[in-house]
């Protein structure tokens, strides 16, 4: 057998990685950083891949044609080339920072081989969709990821250079599931698109459905056709599968009480949260957890 047709070994795909990085840097920003009430950073750009954890506080990033508020617990993506300001809130922010050029990313964009489907390639940058700006509310796994590379970096372990990589594939492949979750068919209506994006984004607040409608700029009954059409649902079920997902990533990834719990996924009572969990998946939260 020739044997550059024989396949590389996850040591020695590492190995080349590590080696083809023209910057050997495997980040450029990557810490821990306070902001004192209001202080701010900005308007600038770069060419890095920019992911900030807000770990304390709030803040808020201020882009172009928006301006978008991050609490406690929440992860910004801020995509190449775009232009922010960064603001921290009233009572000041303590922010994860991790800043990485997108090459990082395109040396794990594998090209399939002849004969191998091309859909199962490796997914890349522009999973983000060309999206600016991606905001991620009570992401455990991604945050531990990010986590992870920032420990590791610190660190500076033998060959920890080998493991950051890994860790950036499984941050890749996160977000690969967050967008590709997040998105609806290309077929689908621009309202029903509207109505399903506010819903990701606010789950964990007191929404109700009269919100989603006014956000989407239509009725309500006209938003109830359209989740009865396009997802066989009705939207207020829709938000509740939204919501006991995310409880369900916290009772397994988490120290959170169940109580805690209820609360960071948008229900008002553990009651009510009890009896829509066991309706949704045949278990209580606590055998869950258990």
């Amino acid at each position: 057998m020739d044997k550059q047709s024989e396949p590389y070994s996850l040591w020695e795909l590492l190995e080349n990685i590590t080696e083809n990085l023209q910057s050997k840097r495997l980040a450029d920003v990557f810490r821990f950083i306070s902001f004192y009430p209001g202080e701010t950073y900005g308007p600038h750009t770069h060419l890095r891949i920019e992911i900030n954890f807000v770990k304390k506080g709030s803040c808020v990033l201020r882009l172009t044609h928006k301006n978008v508020t991050f609490r406690e617990g929440e992860i910004m993506i801020i995509t190449p080339n775009t232009k922010h300001l960064f603001e921290a809130g009233p009572e000041g922010t303590t922010l994860m920072q991790l800043e990485f050029l997108p090459e990082i990313l395109s040396h794990l964009s594998l090209h399939p081989q002849k004969g191998t489907d091309s859909s199962m390639q490796a997914p890349s940058l522009s999973l983000m969709g060309g999206n600016e700006l991606i905001k991620i509310v009570n992401h455990v796994g991604i945050m531990r990821t990010v986590q992870r590379i920032v420990n590791e970096l610190e660190a500076k372990n033998p060959y920890y250079q080998h493991l950051v990589v890994m860790y950036y594939a499984e941050f890749m492949i996160l977000i690969y599931r967050y967008m590709n979750e997040a998105q609806l068919p290309i077929c689908t209506n621009k309202s029903l698109r509207k109505a399903v994006a506010y819903i990701r984004l606010n789950y964990h607040s007191n929404i109700n459905i009269t919100d989603v409608a006014r956000h989407a700029g239509i009725s309500e009954r006209y938003l109830r056709n359209l989740f009865s059409q396009h997802l066989n649902q009705a939207p207020l079920d829709y938000l509740n599968q939204i919501r006991i997902n995310k409880s369900i990533e916290l009772l397994r990834n988490t120290e959170m009480s169940i109580k805690e719990i209820c609360f960071q996924c948008g229900f008002q009572s553990p009651q009510y949260f009890s009896r829509i969990f066991k309706q949704q998946t045949g278990s209580s939260p606590r055998e869950i957890k258990k």
